[in-house]
């Protein structure tokens, strides 16, 4: 991905006219809904400080901290907390049968930012920072509190690669990684589409992640054996295949979900930006940060905001329709023009005004691990 112009611009904005009136946004489709304590859990998400959105698995339920996601389907689920001005946490939780789990988060505050540019080759290795899902490579992803942060990049058929940089404070941290290619592997991996994009991809009931828009979603690192791949995305009829997985090979799924046979209460909306991270507001209410992913979002009419320190906020509004896709996707132009360094030597990344004088550091070397991940046979 790159950034380039002065003026913020959005690619592609999709609002189908609905009837007038605007709403709350709400998400309550696939692992969340119908079901009761006999054959579902629930999660209660508390943080500190309170008041932070919390999303599950990825845009298919949210709330305001305190709270409880209800009627939570059986097995390993995402929870993404985040909040202005604070550093956005994300961690793995397991649900039970008539349980509840509990999941007490502390978010660490931000004082002055930095960011990091991540390339990798080959490119579109999926791109996580601290557990967070951003996209694929490459890009720009900023707002991050300065100190350690761990990156990580993974796609199949290569070996993961993962490696701690320190972000410091109006500084972008400089990544390139070049991918190793498995080699008489144990584990084999699995890439995933739909159509349309924007589902939320299970193995044996572990959630694995949001496919999005015109990209792969990559499983890796997932034991021989039999597997259930479920796709859920609301106002769709879940797409369910059985995968056999083999050591050594990618199996490639290529899902398309037929629409469901009464017509949506909602629409789906998939709102990306580069640089990646930006905070999302949405009729004035802070929501999380690029990429977000919502699923059956009530019809109304919507304003969308996206703000980042160093970049010219974004904002546009239309209208959401039941049954339709939303995308949402858009270039945030910096306050000033961005020189990115040459990838071969130490060299300075240039933000004239509020990021004046960054310095841009090269890593080139990273650790690389081929082991099993939460979807994996034990």
């Amino acid at each position: 991905m790159k950034i380039s112009g002065i003026l913020v611009y959005i690619l592609v904005l999709v609002f189908m006219v609905a009837g007038p009136g605007s709403g709350e946004v709400t998400t309550q489709m696939g692992v969340v809904g119908a079901g009761n304590v006999y054959t579902t859990g629930s999660i209660f998400v508390e943080s500190s400080p309170p008041g932070a959105s919390a999303l599950l698995d990825g845009g298919v339920d949210q709330l305001v901290t305190p709270g409880t996601f209800g009627s939570v389907i059986p097995g390993l689920h995402t929870v993404q907390v985040t909040k202005p001005g604070y550093q956005p946490s994300s961690q793995n939780i397991d649900v039970r049968i008539g349980a509840r789990s509990n999941l007490i988060m502390t978010l660490v505050q931000i004082t002055d930012s930095g960011g990091i540019f991540v390339r990798s080759d080959p490119r579109g290795a999926d791109l996580y920072i601290d557990g967070l899902f951003l996209g694929t490579t490459d890009q720009t992803v900023g707002g991050l509190a300065p100190g350690p942060h761990s990156v990580k990049m993974k796609t199949a058929g290569y070996l993961e690669w993962t490696e701690t940089v320190v972000v410091e404070s109006g500084r972008i941290a400089k990544v390139t990684a070049k991918l190793i290619q498995e080699r008489s592997a144990s584990t084999g991996d699995i890439r995933v589409t739909s159509s349309p994009p924007g589902s939320s991809v299970y193995v044996d009931g572990n959630y694995m992640g949001v496919i999005p828009p015109d990209e792969t979603l990559d499983i890796t690192d997932l034991n021989p054996g039999s597997y259930l791949i479920v796709f859920r995305k609301s106002g769709y009829i879940d797409y369910s295949t059985t995968t056999a997985i083999e050591a050594g090979k990618v199996v490639q799924i290529d899902a398309t979900l037929r629409p469901g046979g009464s017509t949506p209460a909602g629409a789906n909306a998939e709102i990306v930006s580069n640089p990646g991270g930006a905070d999302v507001y949405i009729n004035g209410q802070f929501l999380g940060i690029t990429p977000l992913f919502f699923q059956n979002v009530t019809p109304g009419t919507y304003t969308v905001e996206l703000k980042m320190d160093g970049y010219v906020p974004y904002s546009s509004s239309g209208q959401a329709a039941a049954g339709q896709d939303i995308e949402v996707i858009a270039n945030l132009a910096p306050l000033a023009p961005v020189t990115l360094a040459p990838t071969t030597e130490v060299a300075p990344i240039s933000i004239a005004g509020v990021l004046a004088g960054v310095t841009g550091y090269l890593f080139v070397s990273g650790k690389y691990r081929a082991g099993r991940s939460r979807g994996d046979k034990k």
